[in-house]
């Protein structure tokens, strides 16, 4: 595998990039991770607010079944380094006016969108314990500049089923008002990690990135801890959740841990919406491993930082607004939710998360 590319200036790297400015999301990830994980946390966050409002719930026909769909976008734009802040121009190596370094790259991702569709089939074993069965699909894009021949402008995509996963989750009995929930679960890797696209690094279609995989390859535990508290016209809760990756997938590489903790309040006052606000803060180790089917034969063998597993993972905090409205009938309501995070440190050069929003629907069966 060889990586080409001419030694000569293209008039486009001086003009201004015409970027997607992208619609807003929810809560959690963090830059260039597998879009599976965006439903990670922000399912578990989910379950831990029905938990209080089953607990409010005094309706004797409530039903054990529910069924949930949940659709997450994130859109990624721009650079970070630490905290600097980073132009697409600045990554991008330009031959003849700079040397090659490990902090710029022939290829240069400028924006990354990551959908996610899940269906969520949950059940009500008895007043502590449920479960629920997550399925996703992945779908996403990333547009490209370089200064190879025919390349120029691309953009890669990859699309399929990310990772299963089952969460069960358990309400310990608490004095008062208070509410405290364990969760606990295991994602299956069945999601992949082989897809391919027509990428700069050789002619046809070769491995594409680790973002660009629909999961992590390996067997994860999803766990979580939460405390709620029901107040007059308001609800408050705080939460601590995790993802453990067990193993290396057989590409020989395992995704970054990942931890976050979370606040949130709720106003309840009002019966057809119920306004929330939440911070999230979130930290995700670099990528263990490497594939090397990313790699070219080069002193400088990453052609992209995407392709760099050291630049991936770092911390972030975001602020979200959501709004919940209950239709139908008893248990059954629509979610959106609008999130930015308003602080990264990032493994970089990494591209960064500019803004996220989701849509939830909740049917009880």
């Amino acid at each position: 595998m060889s990586f080409r590319y001419e030694p000569t200036l293209r008039p486009w790297r001086y003009s201004p990039l015409v970027c997607l400015l992208l619609l807003p999301f929810s809560s959690a990830l963090w830059a260039q991770n597998v879009p599976s994980d965006l439903l990670d946390l922000s399912l578990e966050q989910l379950f831990a607010t029905d938990v209080v409002d089953t607990k409010s719930d005094n309706s004797s026909t409530k039903s054990k079944w529910s069924l949930r769909y949940k659709f997450q976008r994130a859109d990624f734009e721009g650079f970070n380094k630490g905290t600097d802040r980073l132009s697409n121009d600045e990554v991008l190596f330009t031959p003849g006016l700079e040397p090659r370094t490990d902090d710029n790259f022939p290829v240069v991702p400028t924006t990354i969108t990551q959908k996610v569709h899940a269906l969520v089939v949950g059940y009500q074993l008895n007043e502590q314990l449920n479960i629920n069965l997550t399925v996703p699909y992945v779908k996403q894009s990333t547009d490209h500049i370089s200064i190879v021949p025919s390349y120029a402008d691309f953009t890669i995509r990859s699309s399929g089923i990310g990772d299963v996963a089952i969460i069960g989750s358990y309400q310990l009995k608490t004095p008062g008002e208070g509410n405290l929930q364990l969760s606990l679960g295991l994602s299956f890797p069945t999601g992949s990690i082989d897809k391919e696209g027509d990428t700069p690094r050789a002619p046809g279609n070769q491995q594409l990135p680790y973002s660009m995989q629909l999961g992590s390859g390996t067997y994860d535990i999803p766990a979580s801890i939460h405390y709620s508290v029901m107040g007059n016209g308001f609800r408050w809760g705080t939460e601590l959740a995790a993802r453990i990756r067990l193993g290396e997938n057989d590409r020989d590489y395992t995704l970054g841990n990942r931890v976050s903790a979370a606040t949130w309040l709720k106003f309840d006052q009002l019966a057809w919406v119920k306004p929330s606000i939440k911070v999230i803060y979130e930290y995700s180790d670099s990528i263990d491993g490497k594939d090397i089917d990313l790699m070219v034969p080069s002193a400088f063998p990453y052609p992209a930082s995407v392709t760099n597993p050291k630049m991936y993972g770092g911390k972030q905090a975001i602020v979200v607004l959501g709004f919940k409205i209950p239709v139908f009938a008893t248990g059954n309501y629509v979610e959106l939710e609008f999130g930015k995070p308003f602080y990264e440190s990032l493994n970089g050069p990494q591209t960064r998360e500019d803004i996220r929003y989701g849509f939830k629907f909740n049917l009880s069966i």
